[in-house]
């Protein structure tokens, strides 16, 4: 009987790593946050073999040998940091004081921000901006979510455009962009220039990064994350020194892909530094087109572009007339010339 009770009590406690695992999708559930009983309900699963151990030692039997308090206490502890870390009896304290857990909520004169006190809010004169960006003000200062936001002026605190295309705002003196406050912008010239990019009288901004090189005057924003001035092309906020002629350069879809293209060049887009922008090497702009599957060819050549490299390859042998992806599975390659056969680029080491 020992024995049975024993694997009954494992087979129970089988499911509780694997639920818990998956408790952030219940805990994260519409309207969860706003009823006492679903915060017990989820407090009481969390820690539920702890009930079958002390029922098995209630009853008196152990648990393979084992005395089940010592199972209890482990289910306990571990079931209540769970709980701790989801910050479950706060938000059931909150339900119980009448405070939201979610949203802003004014009670007793405090204001509070997913049940969480922002502290010194002036309730008479406070207002927020429906939880675009977490901002708020009062007559006497600018809100972050709950922290204030240093040296911000609520009487012209305010998003820089009226619409949610960027995360913005200013004030007569600063710019911010989340809660940071942009260094060097000006706050009474600060506006919107499309495609992530922001600029004041003097200066061109990638959210919170200036563009040190940056030429106001001729900066045109091309795409999200890319811009250019008479002198250079930005990628984000890096400059990219490998354009020969900036005014040339513009961004173009092809396949529903983005690149950049001047007389000379199609360049694969990869954001992040060193390899902003990648030349197709040798590509000829005019007839270029992509595949798919990371694949593109031109009249002359193929070319393999994944992200996952550091290159853009060109794919040996491969006659791009009739270039086409065809997955083989017998080879496991994902593309053909009719001929030689290619894996990422790569060509099979038999042919048919």
């Amino acid at each position: 009987m020992e024995i049975f009770l024993s694997i009954l009590a494992t087979l129970l406690c089988v499911p509780w790593p694997a639920m818990v695992m998956m408790s952030p999708m219940m805990l994260a559930a519409p309207g969860f946050a706003t009823k006492k009983s679903s915060i017990l309900f989820a407090m009481v699963f969390f820690i539920y073999p702890a009930f079958i151990f002390i029922l098995l030692y209630a009853i008196g039997f152990s648990f393979y040998r084992m005395n089940p308090l010592w199972w209890a206490a482990a289910f306990l502890l571990a079931g209540s940091l769970v709980s701790l870390l989801y910050k479950l009896p706060l938000q059931l304290y909150n339900l119980f004081r009448g405070i939201s857990n979610y949203d802003y909520c004014i009670h007793n004169n405090c204001v509070y921000l997913n049940g969480k006190l922002i502290k010194d809010a002036d309730v008479k004169t406070f207002i927020h901006y429906n939880n675009r960006g977490y901002y708020s003000k009062d007559k006497n200062h600018v809100y972050y979510s709950t922290n204030k936001i240093k040296n911000a002026d609520p009487a012209t605190f305010g998003p820089l455009t009226n619409d949610n295309t960027n995360s913005y705002w200013h004030d007569k003196q600063h710019a911010y962009f989340t809660w940071k406050c942009i260094a060097g912008a000006d706050g009474a010239s600060f506006e919107y220039a499309g495609h992530q990019y922001a600029y004041d009288k003097d200066h061109v901004f990638f959210h919170a990064q200036l563009l040190s090189n940056a030429d106001r005057k001729t900066f045109t924003p091309l795409a999200d994350f890319i811009g250019k001035d008479a002198h250079h092309v930005f990628v984000t906020s890096n400059q990219v020194n490998t354009i020969p002629k900036p005014t040339e350069f513009e961004v173009v879809w092809i396949n529903e892909e983005l690149f950049g293209r001047d007389q000379q060049q199609i360049y694969a887009l990869r954001y992040t530094f060193p390899h902003l922008l990648l030349p197709f090497p040798g590509a000829d702009p005019e007839t270029f087109e992509v595949v798919g599957q990371h694949y593109a060819k031109d009249k002359k050549q193929v070319y393999y572009y994944s992200y996952h490299i550091q290159e853009i390859r060109i794919v040996e042998g491969a006659n791009p007339e009739t270039f086409t992806l065809y997955f083989d599975h017998i080879r496991n390659t994902d593309a053909s010339d009719g001929e030689r056969f290619y894996k990422a680029g790569l060509l099979h080491k038999n042919k048919k």
